[in-house]
């Protein structure tokens, strides 16, 4: 299958094709739910759109460099109502500081500098996988991926592993950066790694921002955690084993069926 932008997050691609978000969606560790994961994939469940996400790609589109375009496809952007009618909601008029932030920082521009938009694929781990990478520079060794979060300095809560982790672990930002180098790596069939590097932005008021990168310990860290996880979730996305319910998201609410009555002291702290 030939993935285009216009057909990249379709779902014949999904099927076809693992994606770092993808794999995110079928790992526990990650916040994932087999069940959900599933039923995403056959149709039967389309995960609500949060407004986070919304605000990230209002950011992505502004690197990408459609960001007029963007805001005239999705009108729900603008206030509909008051004396604020046709104006940027208050949430998107503060992305604007974000990208300001972006653009009078001169590293950063240099890191989200090259080709935009990249999409690769290649076989890892005996299936096809597709990144779409933010912002591609080969010819001085790295690619950039562009995030907009909440703060860089909280800690998060990892139900799974019963510990806290920074923002990398917990969104699974590293893994994905492992992902996309090795992914690059044999689709340009090169010997060796790009350096992955991430530009992140916060939502905060004035808005925080850095510029990390990631070294070949960490590519190789990333991969194993991968290897750690994919033949499960080879064979629960092929439909080898059943998926299992995670009983705490929002598809497992949707439609969870009671089976016995618990004794009080079984409900779990999640």
């Amino acid at each position: 299958m030939k993935l285009t932008k216009s057909n990249y997050y379709s779902p014949e691609a999904n099927l076809h094709y693992m994606s770092v978000s993808q794999f995110k969606d079928f790992v526990p560790a990650f916040g994932g739910c087999e069940a959900r994961a599933m039923a995403k994939l056959n149709g039967t469940y389309e995960q609500p759109s949060l407004t986070a996400f919304m605000e990230g790609h209002y950011v992505h589109s502004w690197n990408e460099g459609t960001l007029d375009e963007f805001k005239a496809k999705n009108p729900d952007l603008y206030s509909s109502r008051g004396a604020t009618t046709g104006q940027l909601k208050a949430n998107f008029q503060h992305c604007n500081k974000m990208i300001e932030v972006l653009e009078n920082d001169p590293l950063v521009m240099r890191a989200l500098a090259g080709q935009k938009e990249v999409i690769m694929t290649a076989e890892l781990f005996g299936i096809p996988w597709k990144i779409m990478i933010d912002s591609y520079q080969p010819e001085i060794g790295i690619f950039a991926d562009l995030k907009a979060l909440k703060e860089l300095e909280g800690k998060w809560w990892n139900k799974e592993t019963q510990c806290y982790e920074n923002f990398l672990d917990h969104y699974g930002y590293a893994l994905q950066m492992s992902v996309y180098a090795e992914v690059e790596r044999t689709f340009s069939d090169r010997k060796e790694w790009l350096f992955p590097h991430m530009v992140v932005v916060t939502k905060q008021d004035p808005p925080d921002h850095e510029v990390l990168f990631f070294d070949y310990e960490a590519i190789e860290n990333g991969l194993w955690k991968v290897e750690k996880y994919i033949e499960r979730v080879k064979q629960v996305k092929s439909g080898e084993q059943e998926p299992t319910r995670c009983e705490g998201c929002e598809y497992c609410r949707l439609t969870k069926k009671i089976t016995r009555i618990k004794h009080y002291s079984e409900l779990a702290i999640r």
